[in-house]
């Protein structure tokens, strides 16, 4: 408890409270579902405390042990027994740390902690949690994991050269007993570290390997003998408990790292099973293909080794050692014999050009090499390969490094050349992506050229055409729609030169949708073209600005609010009302002294529908208001205007409709009592709306 304590001390009260938020988003996520409060209220203080520390410190560290965490190398021991069952859970999914850097922002930890909660079977399924990231675009989030970047340094236990003390205990009837030890060879086997602790026992016979294997013997090979030694003193000198043995001895194996895990259990103890089953296979005269034995070997995976099936594999593993591998024989020993100086003479008569025939058969093999699985596969490792180009422990020159990096770039190239041919922009988002990631500054100039290659007319203009072809919401328009976005800035630019040279109704309109969505994130990229001469670019800019809904689009939205055309201005009206708030009544104001009636009108009306608005706006339409002679002509636009000042105004706005109420007889009396009568309506609507629980503003 005192150790705990200490290293609590070490860790400051911030770290501390950062460390618990996020293992109780972690378990939040996991447990429960979305709608639930808990899963985003844990998940948004999660958020906000990361966010925080990350304001004064470049990264935060979550270590990841068999049953604790740690932040970098110091064990976060609050909680420590609460905290077991998560701790097991995210070891057992290979995740060893994960580091957070500043300019993460809330989606990407939703990626990580969404991902997290995902089962080890759906994990895999995805190549493991960093590709989740990678995928998701969660740039700000690394994830080590045991099968890629661990090196696990494993301290060394006592040699089996050397005999350890007897260890005694005492049973229910108070009578000492020792345990029982099993000595062969020159070591010694400790059955009860074996029942006992089986994953310690492995990782005794892993350090026990690296420090006896021989000069031309691998790991996994000396490993593999000290394994067979085992069984065959457990055979010899325990057999009535070797079923309990074989146990503990397979749980050992599989407590292994999964490098050594599997170099074991299928490189050598299904490798000589598949050996005897070949060998009888063979004796059978079985040739048929595909055969029973080859559906076998192809239908195991390491997800699904148990305790049984290892243990039953080591029951049937000889019990002589593997002979360690011969050693590598000297070049000098080789007999070469020297190539005839006119071989050529000889091998070129035998050659003629291709038959039609064997034209055709190189036409399908080529062909294979385009399946769709090939061609995720080869996307994926070029993809995989690029942050690795650059070695700093590696002694190749800067120049072949750059030219190394070239080559992967040039082959994602063809390959982004191909989707686009094909249509399968989901896979080619994937490698626009690739190129949108952080890379060493001397391989900068090649990424940036490499995306200035990306978004080509021609190639949006077939996709535009491609998903008028689709319902919006099908597998085809989502695909392309999702290449679009990944080519973010450059995309939208195109398809806004697209809409401003396309002259048909229906593919306007259709563009014009299409940015609705992602202009809602490049507003400036959009205002730039409110300055254009040409007034239809500028209306779509404007209408585009206008779907968006954000308030940053008002302030674009503003300079071109007295734009000599008044179809652009109506355009703002109608932008604008989509927008709504305050920013927007204040534009609609100006408008109510514009020279055009229709767009007073408009302005006016548009004003009504906004919600949110007090006496602050009101001012602006009583000052309407009073500029409104008392004529016939004018009596219908009057009382729009009172109807207007009742829905936004305020106490002050009541005083003023108050004058209306006063019939002068020197005055139309038929005009005054209309004028008075929506007055008094506008008064108590505004009345209303004040007793209505205090409120002076809608």
């Amino acid at each position: 408890m005192a150790k705990d304590d200490a290293h609590q001390d070490a860790l400051s009260p911030e770290i501390q409270e950062v460390m618990r938020s996020l293992i109780t988003a972690i378990r939040a996520v996991k447990l429960y579902p979305p709608n639930n409060p808990i899963y985003s209220q844990s998940s948004a203080k999660a958020y906000e405390l990361l966010a925080r520390f990350l304001e004064t410190a470049p990264e935060y560290h979550v270590g990841v042990h068999k049953t604790f965490f740690t932040y970098h190398d110091t064990p976060f021991g609050k909680d420590a027994a609460l905290n077991k069952a998560i701790a097991q859970d995210l070891f057992a999914k290979e995740v060893r740390e994960i580091v957070f850097s500043e300019g993460i922002v809330k989606e990407d930890l939703m990626v990580l902690l969404k991902a997290l909660a995902l089962s080890s079977e759906e994990m895999a399924m995805k190549s493991g949690i960093s590709s989740i990231l990678w995928e998701q675009g969660a740039s700000h989030i690394k994830v080590v994991e045991s099968g890629l970047d661990e090196v696990i340094a494993t301290k060394a236990e006592q040699g089996w050269d050397k005999k350890p003390p007897v260890e005694s205990s005492v049973d229910a009837g108070g009578k000492s007993r020792e345990k029982k030890a099993s000595l062969f060879a020159g070591r010694t086997l400790v059955l009860g570290t074996l029942m006992d602790d089986p994953e310690g026992f492995g990782a005794s016979m892993l350090e026990l390997a690296r420090q006896t294997r021989g000069e031309n013997e691998s790991v996994e090979d000396r490993l593999y003998s000290l394994y067979q030694e085992a069984g065959q003193k457990i055979r010899e000198e325990h057999p009535d408990q070797s079923d309990m043995l074989f146990e503990g001895l397979a749980k050992s194996v599989l407590s292994l790292e999964p490098h050594f895990r599997e170099g074991v259990v299928a490189g050598k103890l299904y490798a000589d099973l598949d050996a005897e089953l070949a060998t009888a296979h063979i004796a059978d005269g079985a040739d048929q293909v595909p055969n029973k034995l080859q559906e076998v070997q192809a239908g195991r995976f390491s997800h699904d080794w148990n305790v049984q099936h290892v243990a039953t594999l080591l029951k049937k593993t000889p019990g002589k050692k593997s002979a360690p591998p011969a050693a590598v024989p000297d070049p000098a020993a080789f007999v070469v014999t020297p190539i005839p100086v006119d071989i050529t003479g000889k091998i070129a008569p035998d050659l003629a050009a291709y038959t039609q025939e064997e034209m055709e058969a190189l036409k399908a093999m080529s062909g294979v090499g385009m399946e769709a699985d090939i061609i995720q596969a080869a996307v994926r490792t070029l993809i995989f390969l690029i942050p690795l180009v650059k070695n700093p422990h590696g002694s190749a020159s800067e120049q072949k490094e750059i030219k190394l990096f070239s080559g992967v770039i040039r082959q994602l190239e063809e390959l982004l050349g191909y989707l686009q041919k094909k249509k399968e922009y989901e896979l080619a988002a994937v490698i626009i992506r690739a190129f949108h990631s952080t890379v060493d500054p001397v391989f900068k100039p090649r990424m940036t050229e490499a995306l200035k290659k990306t978004a080509s007319k021609s190639a949006v203009t077939d996709m535009v055409a491609e998903m008028m072809k689709h319902p919006p919401g099908s597998a085809e328009y989502n695909a392309a729609y999702f290449y679009l976005q990944t080519l973010d800035r450059a995309g939208t630019s195109l398809l806004l030169d697209l809409l401003a040279e396309e002259e048909a109704r229906d593919v306007r309109l259709f563009l014009i949708n299409i940015l609705k969505e992602l202009g809602k994130n490049q507003v400036a990229l959009i205002g730039e073209l409110l300055s254009d001469r040409r007034w239809y670019v500028v209306r779509n800019a404007v209408r585009i600005l206008g779907d968006t809904g954000t308030e940053q689009a008002i302030a674009f939205l503003q300079k071109v609010a007295d734009h000599k055309d008044v179809r652009i201005r109506e355009e703002v009206i109608q932008a604008v009302l989509n927008i709504g708030g305050r920013k927007a009544a204040g534009i609609l104001a100006r408008y109510l002294k514009d020279k055009n009636e229709d767009i007073r009108v408009s302005a006016l009306r548009g004003i009504g529908t906004l919600q949110g608005l007090g006496d602050t706006e009101a001012h602006y339409v009583m000052g309407y208001a009073e500029l409104r002679p008392l004529k016939q002509r004018e009596q219908e636009h009057t009382l729009e205007t009172i109807e207007v000042l009742g829905k936004i105004g305020g106490r002050e706005t009541a005083e003023f409709l108050a004058r209306y109420t006063r019939v002068r007889w020197w005055k139309p009396r038929k005009l005054q009592d209309e004028l008075r009568t929506a007055a008094l309506g506008a008064i108590e609507e505004i009345n209303r709306r004040l007793a209505d629980a205090g409120r002076a503003e809608r």
